[in-house]
């Protein structure tokens, strides 16, 4: 009998194990980018184990083979480790610390930064774990609320803050379509494909980033300049009004067919 598998709401909903705290809303975001990785045995690292209830509704959410990495900087955290959960103690603000998780541990398809919530130490983990993204994986840096809150040392616009760190990465996303010699491309723009920006969360997409390209379909209506239509969608132009296209058309769509003919018929007449 078929059942379908739990949301991750729900699965945080009947958690009666290890404690997890979490904003409401992060659940939708959630299953927006991490759904497509259930049951393809991801390997996820998160910052900020607390009491290990997050790993554990990871691990339920994604399925059998699920890898998971957790830090902290309590070692205390350290007995939380078991079959196919590892535990790393250390400062997550420590570079080399986070450098050699990242050599013994990664890559990974999915990281979590949900640790000190201190924006230092958020732009610190985005610049040492980024590379350490598969293609096709995300970053999910969350808790950017304390961005605004002075009891984390955060202030709206000031320095330091990963809010205002991000903001010029949205420029560097755009910078393939650059006409000016003082904005390129950076190792970014070639390796992210999407940011994605919600109450307190940015989520970053990691890929291959190739510049723009564009594509046609249909029949122009009005005059429009050369240079947009290419010799070969004229082409494609032509071939759709071939008698063959036609009652190709007219096969595949009868009614619509027959209603376009007699509106052209009216018109005709005057009607």
């Amino acid at each position: 009998m078929f059942r379908p598998t739990p949301s991750l709401q729900a699965i945080f909903q009947r958690n009666e194990g290890r404690l997890i705290h979490k904003c409401e809303h992060y659940f939708d975001v959630y299953e927006r980018h991490f759904s497509s990785f259930r049951g393809c045995s991801p390997r996820i690292l998160e910052i900020g184990v607390f009491h290990g209830g997050s790993l554990d509704m990871w691990h339920s959410y994604f399925g059998r083979g699920t890898h998971l990495v957790g830090i902290d900087i309590d070692q205390r955290c350290a007995d939380l480790a078991r079959r196919n959960i590892d535990i790393r103690i250390g400062n997550q603000g420590d570079r080399e610390f986070l450098r050699r998780v990242v050599a013994e541990d990664g890559p990974f398809d999915i990281i979590i930064e949900d640790g000190s919530h201190l924006p230092e130490h958020q732009i610190i983990a985005f610049e040492e774990l980024w590379s350490a993204v598969k293609p096709g994986g995300v970053m999910l840096i969350e808790d950017l609320c304390t961005n605004y809150w002075s009891e984390y040392g955060g202030e709206r616009g000031g320095d330091g803050m990963f809010m205002e760190y991000i903001k010029p990465l949205v420029d560097d996303l755009n910078a393939l379509n650059s006409r000016s010699d003082d904005f390129i491309a950076t190792d970014f723009t070639r390796t992210c494909t999407g940011m994605h920006l919600y109450d307190s969360m940015v989520l970053f997409d990691r890929g291959t980033h190739k510049p723009l390209t564009t594509c046609l379909s249909g029949r122009p209506v009005f005059e429009t300049g050369t240079s947009l239509i290419t010799d070969e969608h004229w082409a494609k132009i032509a071939e759709m009004s071939s008698p063959v296209r036609r009652a190709q058309r007219v096969l595949r769509s009868p009614i619509q067919s027959a209603d376009t003919a007699l509106r052209r018929a009216r018109r005709r007449v005057g009607h």
